[in-house]
């Protein structure tokens, strides 16, 4: 008579085998994007540190990737849809470059309102957190910063307001075009930030208004001679991260990301920009055929009378314009309480 064999209590063994064994959880994955130079400080002095933060406290569990130098999509127009259709989880994006996106970000464009880089920056960033710009609910913000001051910078000769009447002049945004309409000048759009040097070369513009970080990042101080030493504006700057990405991340790497951000970030990105821009300011200057403008009491009237009428414009313009600029003004004095003079240069 045969043993029949019970089958039971191997399947038992089997499913305890199986549940017995140490599983080790896949690491998330994460991509992080930007478009500029992976030699940028942005990206070699901020951006790739918060990686290894990141990775660093959670014990490697956080796999980050970085993606600089536009690897993930080079043109700067495109970064914010490379972030919303998840592409990229986190990127830096230029605001200016998605008209109407966010659309009270002009009030940082506004001509000869700020003091300085930081403390443009820091005003940047409490002004989202804060509820005074609209564009944000559907992002997580990581972090922001402000451009170094924008001056103009051109390859033909310049001695007084009269000789930027029909010079064309690259800008971003409609703020920076009314700025060079105002001064005579021809603005000129749609041309993305890595390619001003090879436009200027080609003849196709004339000057450009960019911060002295951004001259060396991009290359425009080697097609440049003339520089109008008084600073015009600034642009805004988004460090932004998917916000579905962010949501589905497990709380605790949420709090890392939460804890590595913010404004001790802000700060960090304002410091190495400004040590760039003082950099490439200095060396510049000492250069041979290098022409640096000081505005005298006479021209530099005649600047603020033509670019006056553009904050009032803006107001008028803007939904609860005024309500935005009582609140900059607010944090604007608050942070000038909290800082020294910001002398960028």
């Amino acid at each position: 008579m045969k043993t029949r064999i019970k089958k039971l209590p191997y399947l038992a063994c089997l499913i305890f085998i199986v549940f017995a064994t140490p599983v080790t959880a896949k690491p998330t994955t994460l991509r992080v994007a930007s478009f500029i130079s992976p030699l940028s400080p942005q990206n070699a002095e901020v951006i790739a540190p918060w990686i290894q933060e990141l990775k660093r406290l959670s014990n490697n569990e956080l796999d980050v990737d970085f993606y600089p130098g536009g690897s993930l999509g080079r043109h700067g127009n495109y970064q914010l849809k490379l972030l919303q259709d998840g592409v990229h989880h986190a990127s830096l994006i230029v605001p200016g470059y998605t008209p109407g996106r966010f659309p009270d970000n002009t009030i940082f464009e506004l001509p000869l309102l700020m003091d300085g880089t930081l403390e443009a920056s820091l005003a940047y960033y409490r002004m989202i957190k804060n509820g005074y710009l609209r564009g944000y609910k559907d992002t997580k913000l990581i972090s922001v910063f402000m451009s170094q001051p924008y001056f103009i910078h051109l390859n033909t000769p310049y001695q007084t307001l009269d000789d930027l009447k029909g010079k064309k002049i690259r800008v971003a945004g409609y703020l920076q075009a009314e700025i060079i309409r105002r001064l005579g000048a021809t603005p000129i759009g749609g041309t993305p930030v890595t390619q001003i040097r090879e436009s200027i070369n080609r003849g196709l513009i004339d000057g450009t208004i960019l911060g002295w970080d951004s001259m060396h990042i991009f290359g425009v101080k080697h097609v440049t001679r003339y520089h109008i030493e008084i600073p015009v504006t600034y642009t805004p700057i988004l460090f932004l991260m998917n916000l579905e990405t962010y949501e589905n991340l497990d709380p605790k790497y949420q709090a890392l990301i939460n804890q590595s951000s913010g404004e001790e970030m802000v700060r960090h990105f304002s410091a190495v920009t400004t040590a760039l821009a003082r950099k490439t300011y200095a060396e510049t200057k000492g250069k041979d055929e290098q022409y640096f403008i000081t505005l005298d009491e006479k021209e530099l009237s005649r600047w603020h009378q033509a670019l006056a009428p553009i904050e009032q414009s803006w107001i008028l313009k803007n939904p609860e314009g005024q309500w935005r600029m009582e609140g900059l003004k607010e944090i604007l004095t608050t942070i000038r309480q909290e800082l020294p003079k910001d002398n960028d240069l």
